[in-house]
């Protein structure tokens, strides 16, 4: 139980530093052994049991020390504080009240280490405890779902190339459809003179006796085209994609690998060229169409 109040009446000369002093004392209590479990210098210890007031800080520093000083030794600190600053305001020289600006404080009385004031984490320590989380999380993420955000990256900057050329092209007039669709038609038409209608009999539904040729691809082939007197172009052609030509005198498809395509003749289908010892598979008309 917590005594309220010193017996002043015992003795009429006790102050509320002597009567802390006398209780610590009767407790077996050390000035080492309270100033470590309350935190309070030794310094400050003796100055309050020895009511040398002009050592002490503030008086609201000293109202928390002896607070935390009487109520560790089971009194009431509050009621012996406020005992205390009156003892210290009256008997201060001159009977004029403490004051911290007209007092000059040690400066070792005020020291950090002197007062139980909680740790304090720096922001830099608590941003850099909050980017491990997120990278330990982010890594977790990637392992667990096999995902790799290198080659993700990789492959938005190719699309972004050829969206950019694909705009490029258009710009400079160059016709080329996406590969993604399931049809592609290329149309070649010659302004060559018309041919001769006894070159083939699969001619004479033309009323102006062109070669009309479909080439549906069946598998991902390289195509080498000659149109009539044009020159020979290459490209490479996806399964799915269909490639048209129109012509007047001849046209001739080189494929790089045999049964590529399915091929069309002025609505009528055609045999894909058959694969001779060393070279590829190639197509000439009207030559071929002898053969039919």
């Amino acid at each position: 139980m917590q005594e309220k109040e010193y017996p002043a009446d015992q003795n009429a000369q006790a102050t509320p530093g002597s009567y802390l002093r006398r209780v610590r004392r009767e407790k077996s209590f050390s000035i080492e052994e309270v100033a470590e479990a309350t935190r309070i210098s030794i310094k400050n210890i003796r100055a309050i049991e020895s009511d040398a007031f002009e050592q002490l800080p503030a008086d609201t520093f000293v109202r928390g020390l002896v607070t935390i000083y009487g109520n560790y030794l089971g009194l009431d600190g509050g009621k012996i504080a406020t005992d205390f600053l009156a003892a210290r305001k009256k008997l201060s020289s001159g009977g004029r009240p403490q004051n911290l600006t007209l007092k000059k404080v040690p400066p070792s009385t005020l020291a950090p280490k002197k007062l139980a004031e909680p740790a304090q984490i720096s922001s830099a320590t608590l941003a850099l405890v909050l980017f491990l989380i997120i990278l330990v999380s982010f890594s977790g993420f990637c392992i667990y779902t096999s995902w790799n955000p290198l080659a993700f990256l990789t492959n938005q900057t190719d699309n972004v190339q050829a969206s950019i050329h694909k705009i490029f092209a258009g710009l400079v007039g160059e016709q080329e459809t996406p590969a993604k669709q399931p049809l592609e038609t290329d149309q070649i038409t010659s302004t060559s003179p018309p041919a001769s209608k006894s070159e083939s009999p699969l001619l004479e539904q033309e009323d102006r006796q062109n070669y009309h040729l479909n080439v549906h691809l069946l598998k991902n082939c390289e195509i080498t085209l000659l149109v009539d007197d044009r020159e020979a172009t290459r490209r490479q052609y996806q399964s799915g994609q269909v490639m048209e030509v129109r012509a007047n005198k001849q046209i001739k498809l080189i494929f790089s690998q045999p049964g590529a395509a399915t091929l069309t003749l002025n609505g009528k289908p055609l045999s894909f060229p058959a694969l001779t010892s060393g070279a590829l598979p190639t197509l000439l008309i009207p030559d071929d169409l002898l053969d039919q």
